[in-house]
């Protein structure tokens, strides 16, 4: 059993000494200060008398018996002391004499006076009278100049300790050398301010967007925006107001303008829709009707709009099960066109048979397009179980699109600038795993469309994604981050941390999807990897620190001071900072402007919608509908043999 160590009792003397030496360093700069304060008065008030108060002195000349005055231009000043001495002797009591002998009341005269009062001893009063009239009576002047001066030593002690407590914080401050660092919010709003009104000479009208309280110029709105944050810091409010500058924007402009919202919580659609605007989301009353086939335009985009149901998963070991699904589905899509059957019931029905069936559909199609059926030839293999499984998980929304047809298409949505409507995807958290696929597949389809647009400096088509991680991969991301900027598309993309753009694309692609932002603005992150990689990303700078050091001994030889230079490299923004800020407390880089902090203004948008009208599917009448009837030319299908669901 081990014995506590009780602790070492404190040395009181290491405590008192440094107090004792602070104490004396504090009397020694006082002394000193009052030293240099009489000095600096004495200087003044010299000056002052010199300059001022004082005056030439006149000659005493006797012509015609009567005595005169001259003043020659060398005639010499009035010097200080005989000022002096009238000064004091306002008040007798306080006199100080001069004279080395106590003759009387009489004054000394000096020599430069001698000419003046033409003798070497004067009465007071008369030398008093001399002075006043020399002085034009200015000397007077000194009865309530004189107490006002003293005022002088309390305001220098106070700008004296003042001036050295500015000198120390100076000497501990951190002096930039080279690399990144932080911007002051007055300097980055003026630049940007700047920036619009050399757009505004140029012609550029329209009302700028606006990202927290920083307005933005044209060409930083013209770039992508990515922000993160935990739920709760701001991140909502910061968009909800942004959303509001790019309907100001779109009400102000002729130029086609409109806006793609992902929305996961309804919060968006309840505060920004109108009565124009297009909501698409199958368990909302409200949404638009739209077929599978409104989007296959020409042959290629059977490959197109696969490849985008079908993009295999980051974790994925063999991704030849989804292109075979992918062929599948594909040469499905083309059974069905060739046999005019185009709506979404079709689709679903259609890859609902079994496999037997689907293989004899397809063998019905030209040589060419019967390639995908060898994937599901033998239809009692574990392939073709495999791929049959996976292609059904990508289509289960179908499910609740098979009564949803209409004209709608995503792709015209796009290329038609006319349309200027704002279009509200919502996916609520409750059902989100239902429609992640199709949510995915209709912004990967739009992403690819602006892509295909000619060049354009007008257009503005603004993808807005909150919760970028509830989405599945989508081929055309990066594609859309590299390209979409001269087509017109911009991208601003919110999520809570980084981390789940790893897990859908991988780690490796997480620093490129992050370079490819300009605009980035980040609130309370709580994932350490992601503020780690963010302290990384935000740079680091090239510093010179002043250390300071102290030593104090009871000798007043031994206190004394030092301070050292040392070169450093560091991190502009910690991971830390990252992690402890406050709510609506964010960090805001923008490229070309600097990296700075920001306040994000409490602004609450009120609800003017409802944020979600559920649909009701009518289970009940589901529940009554009849099987179908079996089809007596169809061999029944043999039993499959047990099998393994391929990765």
């Amino acid at each position: 059993m081990s014995k506590a160590t009780p602790a070492n009792p404190g040395r009181a003397f290491i405590a008192h000494d440094k107090a004792v030496s602070v104490v004396r360093m504090y009397l020694q700069m006082a002394t000193v200060g009052a030293v240099l304060g009489t000095l600096l008065y004495s200087a003044s008030m010299a000056l002052f008398l010199s300059h001022y108060v004082s005056g030439p002195i006149p000659e005493t000349r006797v012509f015609g018996g009567q005595a005169h005055l001259t003043v020659r231009p060398d005639s010499r000043r009035l010097p200080l002391l005989p000022m002096l001495k009238y000064f004091v002797s306002l008040n007798p009591r306080n006199y100080i004499k001069f004279q080395q002998s106590g003759e009387g009341e009489t004054e000394p005269v000096e020599r430069e006076l001698q000419l003046f009062f033409r003798r070497a001893k004067v009465p007071r009063e008369v030398y008093r009278q001399g002075i006043q009239l020399i002085t034009h009576a200015r000397i007077e002047e000194l009865r309530w100049m004189a107490p006002l001066t003293l005022l002088f030593f309390p305001v220098f002690g106070v700008a004296y300790f003042w001036l050295f407590r500015k000198l120390n914080r100076q000497t501990s401050d951190i002096t930039f050398v080279r690399g990144t660092d932080l911007t002051p919010l007055a300097v980055l709003k003026y630049c940007l301010e700047a920036a619009m009104q050399r757009e505004k000479a140029d012609g550029a009208d329209a009302p700028h967007l606006e990202l927290g309280s920083i307005p933005l110029p044209h060409e930083v709105a013209r770039t992508h925006a990515l922000i993160l944050g935990t739920p709760g810091t701001g991140k909502s409010v910061s968009l909800n107001n942004y959303i509001l500058t790019l309907n100001r924007f779109k009400a102000t402009t002729r130029n086609g303008a409109k806006a793609v919202i992902y929305d996961v919580k309804g919060e968006f659609t309840g505060k920004h829709f109108c009565d124009e605007d297009i909501i698409f989301y199958p368990f909302d009353v409200r949404s638009v009707r739209w077929s599978f086939f409104n989007e296959v335009l020409d042959y290629p985009d059977l490959d197109i709009l696969s490849t985008s149901l079908y993009e295999p998963p980051k974790d994925s070991r063999d991704a030849y099960w989804y292109n075979a699904a992918r062929d599948v589905f594909r040469t499905g899509l083309f059974y069905l066109l060739k046999a005019g059957r185009k709506s979404n019931r079709d689709i679903w029905e259609f890859f609902c048979q079994p496999v037997g069936a689907i293989r004899e559909a397809f063998q019905t199609l030209p040589v060419r397009e019967t390639g995908a059926i060898k994937h599901i030839d033998k239809t009692d293999s574990n392939q073709a179980a495999s791929v049959i499984s996976i292609l059904q998980e990508r289509l289960t929304f179908f499910r609740y699109l098979t009564d949803s047809d209409g004209p709608f298409s995503f792709r015209q949505f796009i290329r038609n600038e006319s349309d200027r409507r704002n279009l509200f995807l919502m996916n609520i958290r409750q059902y989100d795993a239902i429609f992640r696929s199709l949510m995915t597949f209709v912004i990967d389809v739009m992403t690819r469309e602006v892509l295909s647009l000619p060049d354009s400096y007008t257009r503005r088509i603004t993808f807005l994604i909150d919760e970028f991680g509830s989405l599945a991969k989508m081929p055309s991301i990066f594609d859309f981050l590299t390209m979409a900027r001269s087509k017109g598309g911009f991208l601003t993309v919110a999520n809570q941390d980084l981390g789940a753009v790893a897990d859908v694309y991988g780690n490796d692609k997480k620093e490129t999807f992050f370079n490819n932002f300009n605009l980035h603005m980040v609130f309370r992150i709580n994932d350490p990897t992601t503020a780690e990689f963010l302290a990384k990303a935000f740079g680091e700078r090239e510093v010179i620190k002043k250390f300071q050091s102290s030593q104090f001994s009871p000798s007043d030889l031994g206190d004394r001071f030092t301070v050292s230079d040392q070169e450093k490299l560091e991190k502009v923004i910690l991971p830390t900072e990252f992690q402890s800020l406050p709510n609506f407390h964010a960090y805001l880089k923008i490229a070309n402007y600097g990296l700075t902090k920001v306040v994000t203004p409490r602004k609450y948008v009120p609800v003017r919608q409802p944020e979600f009208l559920q649909r009701d599917f009518g289970l009940e009448e589901m529940l009554k509908e009849p099987a179908p009837a079996p089809d007596p030319s169809r061999n029944p299908e043999p039993a499959a043999r047990p099998f393994r669901l391929a990765p």
